[in-house]
């Protein structure tokens, strides 16, 4: 994928956001656009408008200057937000940054919009706000009340992207030869995950999962002959499938005499599909479509892919295997030509290999489309898949592929794969060919025309890897593993998860539990890391398990949302409503304990718009958590329903509901259920 779009790749800390640049003399490129602006949306533009006026009157030199932002201080006690544009703009202004610092903060008091400004240091600038500047933020978090991010476009906690993308998402994709792994399940989170994330932040998402069922696969076929064997009592494969879910889908299976191979692929994985979807399901991840590997074979779609990149010379049948020896940094040691190698992805036969020559497009090796016994392989479907699922979305303007930890190596081929197929045929009699891959091409014109079409795969194309996760019982490494040596799926994770948190409760209340947990655990560390999951923490009732942490703070929000009702008659309107009715007034003098609940509150927006960027539902579990710890501190230090003072009660009551609005919202994000009581 490109990273000149909108998405960015770094991943940041919490609530910042990255310093590019945005003046050009005296012109402001704004990067996103926001529904009714919040606190920090406000804050951003008021320090673009600022900085902009510093130039025009001559404070400021004109220059290309980093973009300002507000970011959370490191000490609270420092004020609401602190800005570091006066260190980073010292160098391209040729100014002390102290110098440039006092001519900000003194702008910034002009404009009446703070209580307090002030230097600190080389030139950090901290900002306190004033009261009246949180009321416009609390009306447009109110105004979401009771309503799910996702469904309302409106939703206060919905960013817009400047450019809004069609992206198709593919993820999890596990063969039809087993049930959901755990492993899986990691993946199976992240990918619903952002899937929400992009979609809250303005873009159009489609949701697919590959069904690996084409009759060409060796995999699928094993998994065939070992249901073939378990239910015939006939002799088992030597690469053969073992285990209680294989002899489970022989069992669900009727059959007279010996079907051929292809009928015994074709039901085994139908009850094995069915199985995943069914996990899937109960673990809150559905799919918009499920594709079928087969359905390109039968449509003829790609045996057309093999004959157009033979005809632009993106593939061939020469009995030859390139490989790139490479050094450090990614440079290329050596190019190195292989007489018909015994690759792992070809069979004997007597028709020639035909080839992918991938390392045109950055691949390390070759990669064998059509083997010597006439069966295409994975990567042939690969090619016409990649052209045909730009169709989901509409016009896709890119694919997003989540892999697990063991497919590093398929970000190159892959890539490969939609470069071959967005290659343009480049006609012969170009000048030789230049640089350390000059072997490769057969001219000028060719090496170009694959740079060309490497550079469009990158933009089409974006593969985000999750990383392993470690199960822990008792603090120590748990094998998560039968006994019996079968897999350990991830239904069995959100049963064991669900039994030990309610023993007493329904199995519908402790599917509903496991899977909350489960996905929540799964979330709550970046993708690209590999985390330990405590067991004996996720099934645990209290303020440890930060699952029960955060759902525990909503539910206690609803509980008191209804005794408000009973003990403020007529302050809370019954039943409940979009907003209860409550206007956004809030009290002359905030208590610490408010202002921080309520910028809390007013980040999500932010956070999402970071989350959708980075591809890190991480940032809204951290969020929900440090949301849930900032309400907690709140009720404990101001008493929210008071008889005796109800304009008082109202107030908070505002901001209570507000809290609860945001948290729905980062739960609903990450999939995770909002009880109303525990």
């Amino acid at each position: 994928m490109g990273r000149n779009l909108y998405f960015r790749p770094n991943r940041l800390p919490i609530r910042t956001v990255a310093a590019t640049n945005f003046i050009c003399g005296d012109k402001f490129f704004p990067s996103r656009v926001s529904p009714e602006p919040l606190i920090r949306d406000e804050l951003n533009s008021l320090l673009a408008e600022t900085v902009t006026q510093m130039v025009a009157s001559g404070t400021l030199p004109p220059a290309d200057y980093p973009r300002p932002f507000v970011e959370s201080p490191k000490q609270p006690e420092h004020g609401d937000f602190a800005v570091t544009f006066a260190l980073a703009s010292a160098k391209v202004a040729g100014m002390n940054p102290r110098q440039i610092g006092e001519a900000l903060a003194s702008a910034l008091r002009a404009t009446g919009r703070f209580e307090a400004v002030e230097v600190a240091g080389p030139g950090f600038v901290n900002l306190k706000v004033a009261t009246d500047q949180f009321a416009g933020s609390l009306a447009e978090t109110l105004a979401s009340a009771s309503r799910s991010v996702l469904a309302d476009e409106s939703h206060y906690a919905r960013a817009r992207a400047e450019s809004p993308k069609r992206i198709n998402v593919e993820f999890v994709s596990v063969n039809p030869n087993g049930p959901i792994t755990i492993g899986s399940g990691r993946g199976a989170a992240y990918g619903s995950a952002i899937c929400n994330l992009l979609q809250a932040a303005g873009h159009t998402v489609h949701r697919e999962y590959y069904v690996n069922d084409g009759v060409n696969s060796e995999q699928m076929r094993q998994f065939a002959l070992s249901v073939r064997a378990l239910k015939l009592g006939s002799e088992f494969p030597e690469k053969g499938y073992r285990g209680d879910y294989v002899q489970a889908v022989a069992d669900q299976l009727t059959v007279e005499g010996d079907p051929p191979t292809e009928w015994w692929q074709e039901h085994a994985q139908t009850l094995m599909l069915e199985r995943q979807k069914r996990d899937l399901d109960a673990f809150g991840v559905t799919f918009d479509t499920w594709f079928h590997e087969q359905s390109l074979l039968d449509d003829g779609l790609v045996e057309d892919c093999l004959v157009e990149l033979k005809a632009k010379g993106a593939a061939d049948e020469r009995p030859v295997r390139v490989e790139l020896k490479m050094a450090k940094k990614g440079a290329v040691s050596d190019v190195q030509f292989v007489d018909q190698p015994q690759d792992e992805d070809d069979a004997e036969g007597s028709e020639p290999t035909l080839w992918l020559r991938s390392t045109k497009f950055g691949d390390d090796m070759d990669r064998v489309l059509r083997r010597r016994d006439g069966r295409p392989t994975y990567i042939a479907s690969d090619v016409a898949y990649h052209a045909d699922k730009l169709n989901r979305p509409s016009n896709a303007d890119m694919m997003i592929t989540v892999l697990g930890p063991d497919h590093h190596g398929y970000i190159q081929r892959l890539r490969a794969v939609v470069a071959a197929k967005h290659m343009d045929a480049a006609e012969p009699g170009g000048e030789p060919a230049t640089g350390d891959l000059a072997p490769l091409f057969r001219d000028a014109r060719e090496q170009a025309a694959c740079e060309e079409a490497t550079e469009v795969a990158k933009q089409k194309l974006l593969v985000q890897i999750f990383q392993l996760v470690r199960f822990l019982k008792d603090g120590k490494p748990a094998p998560m593993r039968k006994r019996d040596g079968n897999i350990y799926a991830l239904s069995d994770l959100i049963d064991e998860i669900g039994s030990r948190l309610l023993p007493d409760g329904s199995p519908a209340e402790r599917q509903a539990a496991g899977r909350d947990v489960a996905r929540f655990f799964y979330l709550m560390r970046h993708h690209d890391t590999t985390f330990d999951f405590d067991l004996d923490l996720a099934a645990k009732q209290s303020d440890e398990n930060p699952v029960f942490y955060v759902q525990y703070a909503h539910a206690r929000i609803c509980q008191l949302v209804e005794r408000a009702k009973v003990d403020l008659p007529g302050i809370v309107p019954s039943p409940d409503s979009a907003g209860l009715g409550l206007t956004a007034d809030l009290p002359e003098d905030l208590h610490p304990k408010e202002r921080t609940l309520l910028l809390q509150v007013f980040d999500l927006r932010e956070e999402v718009a970071k989350a959708a960027e980075d591809f890190a539902p991480n940032r809204i579990a951290t969020y929900a958590i440090e949301l849930a710890r900032a309400y907690h501190g709140f009720y404990d230090a101001c008493r929210v329903i008071d008889a005796e003072n109800p304009e008082l009660s109202r107030q908070r009551l505002g901001m209570v509901i507000a809290t609860r609005t945001a948290l729905q919202a980062a739960l609903e994000l990450l999939g995770v259920s909002a009880p109303q009581r525990m």
